[in-house]
């Protein structure tokens, strides 16, 4: 709050300092007022409950308990014998009358009573007490000539008895009276307290009103500063926009040249560079759009294209963009896409390329080896709420996961990155230097996009980025209706991989066809039998008993799906050869092939 009340303005800072002393002032007193409030509640109920209720009630229970015994043994008859245990059961009431009195509460509270007089009055009539079970024992045994001499001792107790009680009711008025008093020290506590809290409640109601004063002139100020912010932002738009649009030209013409080098050279040194080039160029323009971007955010000049493009061709022609840089770094690149979300969408695709791109660029520079997994798949968020654009018919939302294997990220990375601009006290976005570029832009698309972004890492295990963006579905249902082949009931494949992560990929694309799948984590070939499909990949036991398991496979005519490299390269084998990224489509052409004789293709409307 101090530093709305800085520079040349009525309150100095020993004012200030002030206004936190009252404010604190007025909280002790406010906690002082329900403390004492809560305590004189709690010492009223104690009050009628523990002293009227427990300690009194109790004791004039044991006088009337010990009256009882009295009788019962005074009216004994030679008829009542054997007494079959009801004199101990009498006794045993007189006794827990003795127990209720010296234990808990009531005990604590009795003790307190007269100097202790009451402790002592108790011990000796429960001694007393003590000593009848030995003559009780004998007359319930039958023997009339202890009754005599027992009901002579009860008698010579009533004189302890009635004066325990007398001393009892005497301390529990003394006990009361004491509560009253402390219960009107509370209460004109209270009225003090009260008195003084409404005192510095107008006080602080004054340096309020001056305080918003204050801050009124404050917050005035503070817009024309954000006005003279919104004026750099736009400046620096303006000249990044400058500085691309003067760039631009001599790249694309670098490009240009280097696609024409490419296709009029044979030799490879040659064509590796040119590539190279293209490479590069590519990349230096996609910066600088990313730059661009950045200050155009920042701006809040961005707008969202909206239209209306298959899915599933822009999510693989995204990952096909890394395809070399994968196959460089060796890395198996999968592409899954769930056949519950629409094949025809209304996004700003432009802007969830770059989503797309950041986040893979992301994951093959933290992945050294392994794979790496792209799936897009219905969000479990609410889409926001909104105005709909042209032939749009629903708002939903869908999620981009995109998964490594890799070394995971930093913890400091992973700090700077967890903002979330729609909580409130938080920046707008994490910054290009903490972050990286890519990062930076890919977070504040998302957001801008009334989307959400998280991720989870672990050391040595790779990372997961899964990104909620709203997405549209339009009005033509017939565009949303795609074929997909099924397989016959019952297919089964075999996926043999030791990476869980690709085969849990694999499995679900195959899931899509209508095919049961089973993993084989080892590699144990000759465990699998009966299969109608084998999908054979990494795997350590290929160089042991992978041959036999090939042929054995052949010769049941099992068709045999591998991108394993040593697979790959013996025409022996004959399988069906997979390359990386691994997509839907790619699967699909191979399974119709196989599967095609069986049962024809069944469409499915994606939009339900």
């Amino acid at each position: 709050m101090s530093r709305f009340f800085k520079g040349k303005t009525w309150l100095s800072k020993f004012k200030i300092w002030m206004v936190y002393g009252f404010i604190a002032f007025i909280i002790a007193i406010t906690i002082a007022v329900f403390a004492i409030i809560t305590y004189t509640s709690d010492s009223s109920k104690n009050n009628g409950r523990r002293v009227f209720e427990s300690s009194l009630w109790n004791a004039l229970q044991l006088q009337i308990q010990s009256y009882r015994f009295l009788n019962y043994l005074e009216a004994l008859e030679d008829s009542d014998y054997p007494l079959n245990g009801n004199a101990f059961f009498e006794y045993d009431l007189l006794m827990s009358r003795v127990d209720l009195l010296r234990e808990g509460e009531v005990g604590s509270l009795i003790r307190n009573f007269e100097g202790g007089r009451t402790t002592r009055l108790l011990n000796i009539i429960n001694g007393e007490l003590e000593l009848l079970s030995f003559n009780l024992s004998r007359i319930e045994d039958g023997d009339h000539t202890y009754l005599p001499d027992l009901i002579v001792r009860i008698q010579n107790i009533e004189e302890q008895i009635n004066e325990f009680v007398t001393l009892v009711n005497k301390g529990s008025n003394e006990y009361i009276s004491q509560q009253h008093r402390t219960l009107q020290k509370n209460l004109n506590d209270i009225q003090l307290l009260s008195m003084a809290l409404l005192a510095c409640l107008l006080c602080l109601c004054f340096l309020t009103i001056k305080g918003l004063t204050e801050l009124k002139n404050v917050l005035r100020r503070n817009d024309n500063l954000q006005s003279s912010i919104l004026a750099v932002h736009e400046d620096k738009s303006d000249m990044l926009s400058f500085i691309h649009q003067e760039i631009r030209s001599p790249i694309n013409a670098i490009l240009g040249a280097a696609k024409t080098l490419k296709n009029t050279t044979s030799y490879h040194d040659t064509e590796a560079l040119s590539q190279h080039i293209e490479e590069s160029g590519q990349q230096l323009l996609q910066t600088i759009e990313m730059f661009s971007d950045l200050a155009l955010i920042d701006a809040k000049k961005l707008s969202l294209t909206i239209t209306t493009e298959s899915l599933s061709k822009n999510i693989h022609d995204y990952l096909a963009i890394f395809e070399t840089k994968m196959s460089r770094k060796s890395l198996q690149g999968i592409a899954y896409i769930d056949p519950l979300l629409p094949t025809n969408i209304q996004m700003d695709f432009s802007r969830v390329k770059e989503i797309i791109v950041a986040l893979l660029q992301n994951a093959i520079t933290n992945t050294p080896s392994g794979s790496i997994s792209l799936q897009v798949r219905p969000s479990a968020l609410n889409a926001p709420k909104g105005q709909l654009p042209a032939k749009a018919k629903e708002a939903k939302m869908l999620q981009i996961a995109i998964r490594d294997t890799g070394l995971g990220m930093p913890n400091q990375l992973q700090q700077n990155l967890r903002i979330n601009p729609a909580l409130p006290m938080q920046q707008e976005g994490p910054l290009p230097s903490k972050v990286g570029l890519s990062l930076a832009l890919c977070h504040k698309l998302v957001y801008l996009m009334q989307g959400e972004m998280h991720f989870s890492c672990a050391p040595q295990k790779g990372c997961e980025f899964w990104v909620d963006l709203p997405y549209y579905e339009p009005n033509d249902n017939d565009q949303n209706t795609s074929t997909i082949f099924q397989c016959p009931n019952k297919t089964q494949a075999l996926i043999i991989e030791t990476d869980t992560h690709l085969a849990k990929i694999i499995g679900l694309q195959l899931s899509t066809f209508n095919i049961e799948v089973s993993f084989s984590k080892d590699g144990s070939f000759q465990e699998h039998k009966n299969y109608d499909l084998i999908m054979l990949g990494n795997t350590p036991r290929f160089e042991r008993d992978g041959k036999d398991a090939i042929l054995q496979w052949k010769a049941k005519s099992c068709p045999i799906l591998s991108y394993h490299p040593k697979v790959l390269n013996n025409p022996e084998y004959s399988v069906i050869p997979l390359c990386f990224p691994l997509t839907q489509n790619q699967l699909e052409t191979h399974i119709y092939k196989l599967f095609s004789n069986h049962k024809a293709p069944i469409k499915v409307d994606n939009h339900d």
